[in-house]
């Protein structure tokens, strides 16, 4: 397998690796034998929790501190392999509430880890986690790499900022980096206290707590949604895949579904609540994109990869998690 010749007694990094994704990909590498080191700040409400590494707690380093502490952030880089950096303020509207919150971490944050590595580890090999956000409202779908970026709240305009930094010390320093525009993605380990980083995970709280699910407009807005497992494999392959550094890629599904369908979708796994259409809220209506859909034939092409896991499939196992251990995530 080539995950296992690439990673197997590899020093690596996952910043914000207490959270959904990371806490994901830790489990992954934890498997293929790697040496993992997890940095985290666990900012309150950000997702980061210990429970999602309990299991792999004496196989990996947990360091509590900041993107934006200089000094740890130099520490931690030294000597890694391999850094999958996806640690971020991940909130849309957020960002459109505090946006200096936003561009401390998203920004600045971005830029003391791309100098720590150019100071201290300029041979090491960054997996940058972007988003679908950086494109904004479509102009075409499925969107390709090849449209245009013009992101409709301050999250997107960062996470694309950060993205150029990452190419640009790929470009002048020689640091391999590559970015993968994550698109919406559900499943085990996510933060249940709130919607603001995944709505999608927040409606299948709301089915299992037997409450309703608002629904914005007639929501038959397409939307692209991955597993988590799938999108940790996609990190993998990027990873070890040399082709893939200095270039962004987008994930996607293949099978994107109407928001309605979806929503019935959730309540089908749940076994429980509702739905109510309701008017868009200013707030929401002036980030929301429409339909989103996404190409991810680049990625593919490079390194093979496909989405394994159905939406139905997903939802089933997210619920089923859910519902064994409500306790460590209510």
């Amino acid at each position: 397998m080539i995950h296992s010749e690439k990673y197997k007694n590899k020093n690596v990094l996952i910043t914000g690796g207490l959270g959904f994704l990371g806490s994901n990909l830790a489990h992954r590498l934890v498997e293929l034998d790697a040496n993992v080191a997890i940095m985290d700040a666990l900012l309150p409400l950000y997702g980061g929790n210990l429970f999602n590494v309990e299991d792999i707690k004496e196989k990996t380093a947990v360091n509590i501190s900041d993107l934006r502490d200089e000094a740890s952030v130099n520490h931690l880089v030294e000597g890694k392999d391999y850094i999958f950096h996806i640690a971020a303020q991940t909130s849309h509207v957020d960002s459109m509430i505090e946006p200096f919150t936003d561009i401390d971490i998203n920004c600045r944050g971005n830029m003391i880890f791309l100098e720590a590595c150019r100071k201290y580890n300029q041979k090491v090999k960054i997996i940058y986690a972007g988003t679908r956000g950086q494109y904004g409202r479509l102009e075409y779908t499925p969107v390709d790499e090849k449209h245009k970026m013009e992101p409709v709240d301050i999250y997107g305009v960062n996470k694309m900022a950060a993205e150029h930094y990452h190419f640009l010390y790929h470009r002048i320093h020689g640091i391999k980096a590559t970015s993968l525009r994550i698109n919406n993605t559900y499943g085990p380990r996510h933060q249940m206290k709130h919607g603001k980083y995944g709505i999608l995970n927040w409606f299948i709280r709301l089915a299992l707590d037997g409450g309703t699910i608002k629904v914005y407009g007639e929501g038959n807005q397409l939307r692209d949604y991955n597993y988590v497992d799938d999108v940790a494999e996609a990190f993998l392959l990027a990873g070890a895949s040399d082709g893939a550094y200095g270039q962004a890629f987008n994930l996607g599904s293949g099978t994107p579904v109407k928001f309605i369908d979806l929503v019935k979708k959730v309540l089908m796994a749940a076994g429980s609540g509702k739905y109510e259409k309701v008017p868009w809220p200013k707030e929401r209506a002036d980030i929301e994109v429409g339909d989103y859909i996404a190409d991810y034939g680049k990625f593919q092409e490079l390194t093979g990869w496909t989405p394994k896991v159905s939406l139905d499939s997903g939802l089933a196992s997210t619920v089923e998690y859910y519902k064994k251990y409500k306790e460590k995530y209510w």
